[in-house]
């Protein structure tokens, strides 16, 4: 039984050294970002993950109802005003 408890013991030790080791390795020292205290966790990553999208719009409202939408849909007044629709430029105008 005591050689049960000390093989225990060394198997947990082995398995410390070896964590420590592949996080000095990898780098993640929590009090390298600047931001984290010496000796707290560092917050887990997110498993999702913010897609780089290129073809990203930019978004306008309408200045008559104030709805959002994309600028590539936008009916655009001499003024620069965005309409969603050619009857809200229309109203608009008058």
């Amino acid at each position: 039984m005591k050689y049960l408890i000390w093989l225990v013991v060394l198997l947990a030790v082995v398995v410390w050294f070896q964590r420590a080791k592949k996080s000095m390795l990898a780098g993640s020292d929590p009090a390298a970002d600047g931001n984290a205290e010496p000796g707290m966790p560092r917050p887990k990553p997110s498993r999702f993950r913010r897609r780089s999208d290129s073809n990203v719009e930019t978004m306008v409202q309408c200045a008559h109802c104030g709805i959002h939408f994309p600028s590539s849909e936008a009916v655009v007044h001499a003024s620069g005003a965005h309409y969603c629709c050619e009857e809200h430029r229309r109203l608009a105008s008058f």
